[in-house]
């Protein structure tokens, strides 16, 4: 009964820290000492996890990765390769296209204030065609939001992998069907908005713009994709963003350091301290005896545990970060004794078959 109530406290203690906007990795470090205290080894499982966060691999990998996203976008920022690039598309697409594009860039490289830079941009092509104030929210918001689902070089789904277990590719690959859905959704709507009016591109064409803005992206896009670790592919794209424009040695190197976003690198590693605690304690095997003397089936778990979380958390990383280390375990323990279909081919994360007995 106390490691239940472990995770019952410790998902009520993020959750309230949250919302008290307590910083995400002291909520998700609380939450890992409650769980750790709750269990018969404490002390050496929260030695034990820490020591594993630490030492992984990929504790780096995603670091690294993190780190380097907020840095390409600040870079492509304060060389302005970005603004030239929107001006550039603004002499080529149409505006209907244009006006779910410039948002979808922003979203893409996580760029610092991109909520707020995206919506300016897109204020004179909205103004043009007369939209409301309702409709560009809308447009702004849902097309900056569409690569959660399918980005290589979104912190997401590259947390969302990570913790699962599974390859990147493999996992956008999974994800590309709804990706698809939203991006059809967000066109149906917005295409209403339209009714009646002819959008053509304008002035000289900014094709040499549009170029030089998307080649760092698409070398960091295909070279992530090809499977090449993303933090090496995001070098490559930073790289390329400082040669085009020349950046001085001593430019750059400001660049990387007021880019880069240690809170949230902070972040992943609680988030990462919080799986190995969870893992390593006796919980989700508790968690799972309880729900199976209550006849409460694990599909129901699984399903209403993360709407639960998202709907209190409102933020992505939130949820993965509570969701992905508590959930898991239970859905591979379950998955082994065939209680629920097969949805991924990742390894299951405890080695004795006693312990998935359940």
């Amino acid at each position: 009964m106390l490691p239940i109530l472990g995770i019952v406290l410790a998902f009520m203690l993020i959750v309230a820290l949250r919302l008290r906007n307590v910083d995400f990795s002291l909520s998700i470090l609380g939450g890992s000492i409650i769980i750790a205290v709750t269990t018969s080894r404490p002390i050496e499982i929260l030695i034990s996890s820490g020591f594993s966060t630490v030492t992984d691999p990929l504790t780096f990998d995603i670091v690294a990765a993190v780190i380097l996203i907020t840095v390409l976008g600040y870079s492509l920022k304060e060389t302005r390769m970005m603004a030239e690039l929107m001006e550039g598309l603004r002499t080529v697409l149409p505006s209907r296209i244009l006006l779910a594009l410039i948002p979808a860039m922003f979203g893409l490289l996580s760029i610092p204030g991109g909520a707020l830079m995206s919506a300016p941009f897109n204020e004179p092509e909205a103004n043009r065609l007369g939209l409301k104030p309702e409709q560009k929210t809308f447009i702004n918001v849902w097309f900056r939001h569409l690569w959660y689902w399918a980005s290589p070089i979104s912190p997401v789904p590259i947390l969302a992998a990570s913790l699962s277990g599974i390859n990147l590719v493999t996992y956008l690959s999974a994800q590309l069907p709804i990706f698809f859905v939203t991006i059809s959704i967000g066109v149906i709507v917005s295409w209403s908005f339209y009714k009646g009016v002819t959008t053509k591109a304008r002035g000289p064409r900014g094709y040499r713009d549009v170029a030089l803005g998307l080649a760092p992206i698409i070398a960091t896009v295909v070279l992530s994709a090809i499977g090449l670790p993303v933090w090496c592919a995001l070098i490559v794209g930073i790289a390329i963003v400082f040669i085009l424009r020349r950046v001085p040695i001593g430019a750059a190197i400001r660049m990387v350091q007021e880019g880069a976003r240690w809170d949230i690198a902070i972040s992943v590693v609680a988030m990462l301290f919080f799986r190995q605690v969870v893992t390593s304690s006796d919980s989700v095997n508790a968690v799972l005896e309880a729900a199976n003397d209550l006849g409460i089936p694990f599909l129901l778990i699984i399903t209403t545990v993360p709407l639960l979380v998202g709907a209190l958390s409102g933020t992505p990383t939130m949820g993965i970060g509570i969701v992905f280390p508590l959930l898991l375990p239970i859905y591979r323990i379950c998955r082994y004794n065939q209680r629920l279909p097969s949805f991924t081919h990742a390894p299951l994360p405890y080695p004795d078959e006693q312990l998935l007995q359940v």
